[in-house]
């Protein structure tokens, strides 16, 4: 996140964090801190995710689950800042930190027990993350004082750059970009602060997208020049453009751009991460395999040596007891040609005969051995591709994506009385084929899932996999995935049905109650879909079912 972004962001923010509680902290990713404000009956979820390289923060509209024991820095800022309103905000812009000053009274940081009370200050900087800081009040933090460089002193204010906070690594490749008096005038756009907010979005040419714009590449507070967008393609495939959406919301655009730039890539890290072992335990089952096929062509060429020992003894009349040869020609037998067979002169004909046949006693039940070995590889190397990711879409553990055009297509292994679709928009959906489908499909289900089901009647269940809590689902995928569960409900038959939604940690199975009564503790809302039982074959996806799964 560019300074000159992070002060329009604290400009529309810091209105909206005056006088709010902060009710929550927490740590839902690695990397990322939560905190929860409540402001005139209104919650708003602040997400910060610092450090050195792509920094970011922004407004939630969608809750993010906890997900992960809190760390000791967490625990911290708790105990010092949980349930404390926020009565002043101080922005340093151009060193991407906000200062918020808590009430609630002065306080004693324990490693200075004893002193004069100071005042709590919680510092969000996108370098370093949060902090308290106990300060006395003359040494609280102040409103920033920022130098802005002249027109006529700005060739000479890019090469002291240094000396100059508002010229931003950011800004100044834009400005190599821009003619002098285009530079002039961003500097002055910039400096009188306001304006309109730049994203700019990767889309697939030659698809047409009905639900928005792709995936957000970055964010700035002013306008890309031809060349700078060209330079948003780098390292991405062919056929991709940039498109450009701007507008004067800053928290909107913030939070899109936060979506696809920090929750989508830590929760892909995050499946990344789960799955490291069972990726070093897949390839250990292919080296195995491997090797198994080697063993097997040593075993099938001793089983192949009982043909030279039935040769041999059809030929033993003609030689003596005691004989001894490098090779022994044996004519046509058991289908064989006439051909020489090599043998240990170590050892007499007869004996070279029972070594054959012992050696390939040997093979059969080696050769025995080996195919169940293998079998029993190939089932937990198959077991283990259903649990890995593929794609932008995990089946045990994380949602679908929005945006198949820059991904590549998943492939598992599903659960038995499970049924895998993909909507028009690229996100799994999971739905249950009986009332025990219905139960392994919301314990699929991660928290932040869509569960949906029709109202008032029986009917299976079905999920729509997300890969966070934040990420929207398109109205089209809801329709679809509405249409799949009244397939297989009371209102098949219907022309339109309407369906309940919610997100899945929301939704308990009820003891000593019928399979498949599930109790909804919050409802996001309700939709009327149309009912086409041809929508199944167009989203079915050919996937094959693991039979050892019970009910």
């Amino acid at each position: 996140m560019d300074a000159h972004l992070f002060r329009s962001f604290c400009r529309a923010a810091c209105p909206l964090l005056a006088g709010a509680r902060l009710e929550k902290i927490r740590e839902p990713l690695s990397g990322l801190l939560a905190l929860t404000f409540r402001k005139a009956g209104e919650k708003r979820q602040f997400l910060l995710h610092p450090g050195r390289k792509d920094p970011f923060c922004f407004f939630s509209s969608a809750r993010l689950n906890a997900g992960r024991t809190p760390s000791a820095a967490v625990m911290r800022l708790r105990k010092y800042a949980a349930g404390r309103k926020i009565a002043a905000c101080v922005p340093h812009d151009f060193g991407r930190r906000l200062w918020l000053l808590l009430e609630g009274g002065p306080a004693v940081p324990p490693e200075q027990a004893g002193a004069e009370p100071l005042l709590v200050w919680l510092l969000l900087d996108l370098r370093e993350g949060a902090s308290l800081h106990f300060l006395e009040e003359s040494r609280c933090p102040q409103e920033e004082q920022v130098r802005w460089p002249e027109p006529e002193h700005l060739a000479q204010a890019l090469d002291f750059w240094r000396d100059w906070p508002v010229l931003t690594p950011a800004l100044r490749r834009t400005l190599l970009h821009l003619e002098e008096a285009e530079q002039w005038a961003l500097l002055e756009d910039l400096r009188l602060g306001g304006g309109d907010v730049f994203s700019y979005h990767l889309e697939v040419q030659g698809t047409l997208r009905e639900e928005g714009p792709g995936p957000v590449r970055a964010i700035f507070c002013w306008p890309l020049p031809g060349k700078a967008q060209q330079a948003l393609l780098d390292r991405v495939g062919e056929g991709t453009r940039i498109r450009e959406i701007h507008g004067q919301d800053v928290l909107a655009l913030t939070e899109r751009a936060g979506q696809d730039l920090v929750l989508a890539r830590l929760a892909a890290d995050a499946a990344r991460d789960a799955a490291r072992p069972l990726g070093r335990r897949r390839r250990k089952l292919e080296r195995l395999l491997h090797k198994l096929a080697e063993e097997e062509a040593r075993l099938e060429g001793m089983l192949a040596g009982q043909a030279d020992g039935l040769a041999l003894q059809s030929e033993l009349w003609r030689c003596p007891a005691d004989f001894r040869a490098e090779s022994v020609r044996v004519g046509q037998a058991n289908g064989l040609p006439e051909r020489e067979i090599a043998l240990d002169q170590r050892l007499t004909v007869r004996q070279c005969m029972l070594r054959f046949f012992h050696q390939a006693r040997r093979g059969r039940r080696g050769l025995e051995c080996l195919r169940q070995r293998r079998a029993l590889l190939k089932n937990e190397l198959a077991a283990l591709e259903g649990a890995l990711p593929a794609g932008p879409a995990v089946l045990p553990g994380g949602g679908g994506s929005s945006r198949p055009a820059e991904h590549g297509e998943a492939v598992w292994t599903l659960p038995r009385g499970v049924q895998a679709f993909a909507s028009s928009d690229g996100f799994v959906l999971l739905r249950g084929r009986d009332s025990g489908g219905n139960r392994t499909v919301r314990r699929l289900a991660a928290p932040h899932d869509i569960w949906l089901h029709v109202e008032n009647g029986p009917g299976a269940h079905v999920v729509i996999r997300r890969a966070h809590g934040a990420q929207e689902v398109p109205v089209r995928t809801l329709d679809e995935a509405g249409c799949l569960a009244a397939c297989k409900s009371w209102q098949k038959d219907a022309a339109r049905a309407r369906v309940q939604y919610a997100e899945a940690r929301h939704v308990r199975a009820l003891r000593n109650a019928p399979a498949g009564t599930v109790r909804i503790d919050k409802t996001l809302f309700s939709r009327e879909v149309f009912v086409d039982a041809s929508l199944e074959e167009k989203l079915a996806q050919k996937i094959p079912e693991r039979s050892d799964e019970k009910k």
